[in-house]
């Protein structure tokens, strides 16, 4: 049977997962559930104007300044002072954090740890065992071999002392 008579291609089925998983992650990103393309909602317009009756954008060099003046203005940002306190109980708040987390991550690093280490120790026992039968039946194997070569060697020792006669 040559390369081709083993079915389809490796590229075929590559193409047929990478389509299915294409088509699945779609599917996910997409908020209406049903078949078909995506809906995206309309993009907002950058310029404050709601009013649909009018063009949101300038529709010649004299509507320029109009469509400037209807840009609205950035809220003013409003500053914030906090108190050495609530700075203090931020800090104890992300401390306590971290320290859950680690406290997480050693816990789960034990863990992992452990579990290669039974690994490793089930996989060791493993190729021993292999060896130890391997090893059983070579020895089995030589035994046979001598018996066999003993019974050719009895048998070549019988026929010179007794040769057969032709007559």
């Amino acid at each position: 049977m040559g390369y081709w008579g083993r079915g389809p291609s490796r590229l075929l089925w590559f193409a047929i997962g990478a389509a299915s998983a294409t088509w699945w992650v779609r599917r996910r990103e997409c908020s209406n559930r049903s078949f078909g393309p995506c809906i995206r909602q309309p993009i907002q317009s950058p310029i404050g104007n709601t009013d649909t009756t009018q063009p949101s954008w300038p529709q010649s060099v004299t509507d320029i300044p109009r469509a400037i003046n209807n840009i609205p203005q950035p809220a003013p940002v409003q500053h914030t002072t906090y108190s050495p306190s609530t700075i203090g109980e931020w800090e104890k708040r992300q401390d306590a954090q971290w320290e859950l987390e680690k406290e997480h991550l050693a816990k789960i690093s034990r863990q992992a740890t452990d579990a290669m280490a039974e690994l490793t120790e089930a996989t060791l026992e493993s190729v021993l065992a292999t060896a130890e039968s391997l090893k059983a039946k070579l020895a089995e194997h030589r035994a046979q071999r001598e018996k066999q070569q003993k019974q050719i060697e009895e048998e070549m020792e019988r026929q010179r002392r007794d040769p057969p006669r032709l007559v």
